[in-house]
């Protein structure tokens, strides 16, 4: 899948997402209703409005948040409540935007140009809008996406599709998707009332102004367990992002108990697993025999 080789490429910045800090952040919270978390590195914050965003940081909204995320090029992403998104990239410059993995949620993308790059996958599909507005729900196994203007590209199974301004896509289990001209009345039902208006743009009052988040501490299992259970191509690039926290009892007690879960974390609780055979036994029997001078 196109996503697996997008995780490949953004490996360091999920490692080490604060190398990729900049001053003049391109992508903006400046909207949040209600409460929202920011996971950055291995340490979790309140999200605020005016926090600028980082590759590789994680959002996830409260039961009753919601939040608005303006970029440079004048894209714009809004979250629903109990939305679940990893910054996966940022893109600066005339394609403003960025790559962006949704575990689940409702999200809105607004104000994406032709030539822009934009991309959200989830575990259902990918989607890549080509320019205008686009509606999309993930959850429990199911996905829907609507195209209210321009048009977009959905990598599905079993082949990509194309779709245009008033189509609804949706997808149950493991069915084949289906679109329909107009979307359906429980999917507009679910939707906050920001979705249903054009989103305001808030971008100018937070130009030069830097607002940091407010420090809670370090994760723990139960706070990211949803993303190390994540598909593959997801939670196997978080391992060495999250490897310090191992080192925390509780924490480490959980991945254990967990394993069959995230099974590419054995080797980081019993190294001694993978070490290479006879090293072990070497430096047991004690330092080898001296070898014999050569002769000159």
């Amino acid at each position: 899948m196109q996503f697996v080789s997008l995780m490949r490429l953004a490996f360091a910045l999920l490692v080490c997402p604060a190398v990729a800090a900049a001053a003049d952040s391109v992508a903006t919270v400046t909207l949040l209703e209600g409460s929202a978390g920011l996971v950055r590195g291995v340490t979790r914050y309140a999200l605020a409005e005016g926090v600028g965003l980082q590759p590789g940081d994680i959002v996830e909204m409260g039961d009753k948040g919601l939040a608005e995320i303006e970029f440079g090029g004048g894209a714009a992403l809004a979250l629903g409540a109990g939305t679940r998104v990893l910054a996966v990239a940022l893109a600066r410059g005339g394609s403003a935007g960025g790559d962006f993995y949704a575990l689940q949620g409702m999200l809105k993308v607004s104000g994406v140009k032709a030539g822009a790059h934009f991309r959200v996958a989830t575990p259902i599909f990918t989607l890549q809008p080509a320019e205008g507005i686009a509606v999309l729900v993930v959850g429990g196994g199911e996905g829907s996406v609507f195209i209210e203007s321009g048009s977009a590209r959905l990598a599905v199974a079993p082949a990509p599709m194309r779709l245009k301004g008033g189509d609804f896509f949706t997808r149950k289990g493991g069915q084949k998707g289906a679109v329909a001209a107009r979307p359906s009345p429980a999917f507009i039902a679910g939707l906050p009332k920001l979705f249903l208006d054009p989103l305001p743009s808030r971008l100018a009052r937070y130009k030069g102004r830097q607002v940091q988040p407010r420090h809670i501490g370090e994760v723990s299992y139960a706070e990211v367990e949803a993303w190390l259970k994540a598909p593959p191509e997801v939670r196997r690039p978080l391992v060495q992002r999250f490897k310090p926290r191992a080192s925390d009892p509780a924490f480490r007690s959980a991945l254990v108990s967990n394993l069959k879960f995230h099974p590419e974390w054995d080797p980081v609780l019993y190294p001694e697993k993978y070490e290479p055979k006879g090293a072990a036994s070497g430096a047991q029997g004690g330092p080898e025999p001296a070898r014999p001078a050569s002769k000159p």
